[in-house]
Formats: structure tokens, sequence, C-alpha cells
């Protein structure tokens, strides 16, 4: 393996698929827990008895969640992108063991 290919691996492949893997977790996470308080916002609307600002604090909170799981996916794609960038170059890079071998035959 020559230098280019390890820089590649390094400074790309890894990073890139460190982030998208803890982003997608967290983005499940944060998923889960926004439906789970869109359910209570739903139940607290069908109540009568609370008040505007409890059906308030609850939205809120739902779309603190709908923000999280948004940006956690949007990480997620970018280190998605960010490994595949890296990939793209170690498929592109020629092994210049192998063309000085094939040179020499």
């Amino acid at each position: 393996m020559n230098i280019g290919r390890a820089i590649l691996l390094i400074a790309l492949v890894f990073p890139g698929l460190m982030v998208a893997g803890t982003s997608i977790y967290s983005f499940n996470n944060d998923y889960a827990a926004m439906e789970r308080t869109e359910r209570y916002v739903d139940q607290l609307a069908r109540q009568r008895r609370v008040s505007q600002r409890q059906l308030d604090l609850a939205y809120h909170r739902s779309m603190v969640h709908r923000m999280n799981a948004f940006t956690n996916g949007t990480w997620g794609f970018i280190g998605a992108t960010i490994a595949a960038i890296g990939i793209h170059g170690l498929a592109i890079t020629k092994d210049e063991l192998f063309q000085d071998q094939k040179k020499a035959s």
C-alpha cells in the first residue's frame, strides 16, 4: 500500500464512516423520541382540560426532536459522502508496484 492510499483511508474513509455511523445512530434515537412526543402532543390535543401553555411546550419539545433528527440525518449523509469520496479515490489510484512489475516484464 502506498502512502497516498493510506492518507485516503486515514483522512477520508475512516472519519467519514465514523461520522455516518454515529449520526445515523443518533438519528434513530431522535426519531424514536420525536414519535413519542408527537403521540404525546396528539394525546394532549384530544384532552380538553389542558392549557394552551402545556400544549405549546409539548409541541416545541417535539419540534426540538424533529430538528435534531433532521440535522443527524444530514450529517449522516455528509459523512457517507466523505467516505464515498475516499473510496472513490482508493479505487482510481493506480497501484505503482503493479505498474512497475508490468513494465519490467
